[in-house]
């Protein structure tokens, strides 16, 4: 039934793998027992007799053997029930993996090889409730529970094969970066809350970003933790007033990398986001140079009209606040006020030969024209206004001003270094741009961290373990920096989304978002309808030869002369190469299940089961 391909690829029928055929033996192993009990029954037993029955014993149960690995490998194309397992399960497993490496675990299922190709396109023929076996009977030929014929997708892809085993992989085989693409309900969360738990029942450092604040993943974290005997995960939410703060200015080694940081949520590039830099960069450096800690709300602030006072500020420390009192009632005595004033007296500073980049650059700053200044830095304003908005002013820019907060303040750095668990929730529903703005910066403040780890050897590279959920919300240059480099520093990025066209539309367009998804070494691709994202995962699992079988039937007749007649009948067998898995499958996953192609190479069909998680 099950006619492996030849070894010996130079023929052509080397390429046929005979799969789905009648269980033609059935008839003659009820032919061999009716030969058999005739043989018995015979009332003068003789050697023949014996010999008939020998035979007929031998011939029944071989014959019956062929029919029944027949149906019981058609009775796999029922496909198989979803599966369950709670997270203590879950756990036991990964400590099972920790010796003498620790592997991660993607679910059960086969490594694809070109003989289920050939199946799979053989399957596309064909009518498969014909094939599958009555219910009585596949009860009787397998353990497995089917799938329910309302249950979306094509059961049968995972029928191809009889036999499940573990899908587990090193963990450092993932460094290259991971990427889940399904549509929605396809199982993405379902592989999420998965890959989570097992890094957190590893001990690893732990961050998630979740756009929609799943219930489901929110609930495998707690468990995932309790499990492990970890502190409770950190949750932050911006409406949320029970969870954390998070500073994502906290740490740095230069001004420039917070005006790194902020100006890597613009989406544009070009002249004006230079200038945003530029004036990001300055307003830090003058509030570095006034002793205090630079805060988004205090970025917004200087560049929302309180530059004049921060500078003034500023001057009092370099310069004596005496000296600046004395500067200021010169200038008020000449009739100099508002904006003039502070330009004699910056003058004065100059002449004084204080030097101080800090305040020069923010002088130069000051002494340009308002109006100009304010048109070249306008696509600044909303990034800062969004990030500084509402709740935000605090949840994001823990200072001295809301020190009666009791929510606990961290920053990624701190999470880093006590190898903690972060959910981040941007609750993208209600309000996508902030969210996707607040999923930048904090992306780019994770790859400031990793340039650290870089710059300093003395920094332990513990692994980190990085989950973006839809990330085509919050893809960024820092997003891409991580992949491209992160894995030096210890961090190991799975991404999830739902189509590559809605990475094209965040980035721009297709080339750009090829060139983002070149940065990861896993595809995991649930089912997807989308016809641009198919393309992209048949490419990435490359082709193979699938055989094709033609048949020509032609006759002829004279009708000169009587009886002439003649007929003639050829098969032609050929083998094309087409693409490994057919586009159109991915259409037709059931849920949960998927197609991965693993480090570049491995090509695996698997299936993971539901993650049940116990509420304490």
């Amino acid at each position: 039934m099950n006619k492996q391909r030849s070894l010996f690829t130079a023929d052509a029928q080397s390429l046929i793998a005979r799969t789905w055929r009648p269980a033609v033996e059935l008839p003659a192993a009820l032919l061999w027992c009716a030969a058999g009990f005739y043989a018995l029954a015979s009332p003068a037993p003789s050697s023949m007799s014996r010999a008939l029955l020998a035979v007929s014993i031998v011939m029944a149960v071989r014959r019956l053997h062929s029919s029944l690995v027949v149906l019981r490998a058609r009775s796999f194309l029922a496909g198989r029930s979803p599966g369950f397992h709670s997270t203590e399960q879950l756990a036991r497993r990964v400590r099972s993996s920790f010796k003498p490496r620790s592997l991660v675990w993607f679910g059960k299922g086969f490594d694809w090889t070109p003989e289920h190709s050939q199946k799979l396109y053989e399957m596309s023929r064909v009518d498969i409730s014909r094939l599958v076996p009555a219910a009585a009977l596949r009860r009787l030929l397998v353990r497995e529970t089917a799938a329910q014929p309302e249950a979306i997708g094509l059961a049968a892809i995972d029928g191809l094969e009889r036999k499940l085993s573990d899908i587990t992989v090193s963990d450092k085989t993932l460094e290259g970066g991971t990427l889940i693409v399904g549509t929605t309900q396809a199982g993405k969360g379902v592989l999420l809350t998965n890959l989570v738990t097992q890094a957190i029942v590893r001990g690893e450092t732990v961050i998630i970003i979740d756009p929609k604040m799943s219930s489901r993943l929110k609930d495998a974290v707690t468990a995932a933790c309790r499990s492990a005997g970890r502190s409770a995960p950190s949750f932050f939410h911006p409406n949320d007033d029970r969870g954390i703060r998070l500073n994502p200015l906290e740490h740095f080694e230069r001004t420039s990398e917070l005006a790194s940081r902020i100006t890597a949520v613009m989406t544009e590039d070009g002249p004006f986001t230079a200038f945003a830099w530029s004036a990001v960069n300055m307003v830090c450096g003058l509030l570095l140079a006034c002793g205090q800690k630079p805060t988004l709300a205090d970025i917004e602030s200087v560049l929302n009209g309180a530059l004049e006072a921060k500078l003034a500020e500023a001057l009092c420390k370099s310069w004596g606040e005496h000296h600046f009192e004395l500067c200021q009632a010169d200038a008020r005595s000449r009739g100099l006020r508002g904006r003039e004033l502070m330009l004699d007296i910056l003058k004065t500073w100059r002449q004084s030969a204080q030097a101080n980049p800090a305040i020069e650059a923010a002088a130069a700053v000051y002494s340009h024209d308002p109006v100009h200044y304010a048109k070249i830095t306008a696509s600044l304003m909303p990034v800062l206004g969004m990030l500084t908005s509402g709740s935000l002013r605090t949840s994001l820019s823990p200072g001295a001003a809301d020190d009666n907060d009791p929510r606990p303040t961290t920053s990624l750095t701190d999470i880093l270094v006590k190898k903690g668990v972060l959910y981040v929730c941007l609750n993208s529903l209600p309000d996508p741009m902030v969210a996707s703005a607040i999923g930048s910066i904090l992306l780019a403040d994770l790859a400031s961290c990793a340039g650290s780890r870089y710059n300093n050897p003395d920094i332990e590279r513990s692994t980190v373990w990085l989950f973006v959920d839809e990330c085509s919300n919050v893809m960024n240059k820092s997003l891409i920096e991580i992949l491209n480099k992160g894995a030096e520093s210890g961090i190991r990025t799975t991404a999830a989304m739902q189509t590559v066209s809605d990475l094209a539309a965040r980035l721009g367009s297709a080339d750009e978002a090829r060139m983002a998804l070149g940065n990861f070494n896993t595809l995991i691709a649930l089912r997807t309808k989308d016809r641009f994202t198919q393309d992209f995962v048949t490419e990435t699992f490359g082709r193979t030869y699938i055989a094709n079988h033609g048949a020509t039937l032609s006759t002829s007749s004279d009708s000169s002369r009587a009886g002439s007649f003649s007929a003639s009948y050829s098969r032609q067998l050929s083998g094309n190469r087409d693409d490994l898995i057919p586009p159109e499958m991915l259409g037709r996953l059931p849920n949960c299940e998927f197609f991965a192609s693993i480090a570049g190479g491995r090509i695996v069909k698997g299936r993971i089961p539901i993650l049940s998680c116990t509420k304490k």
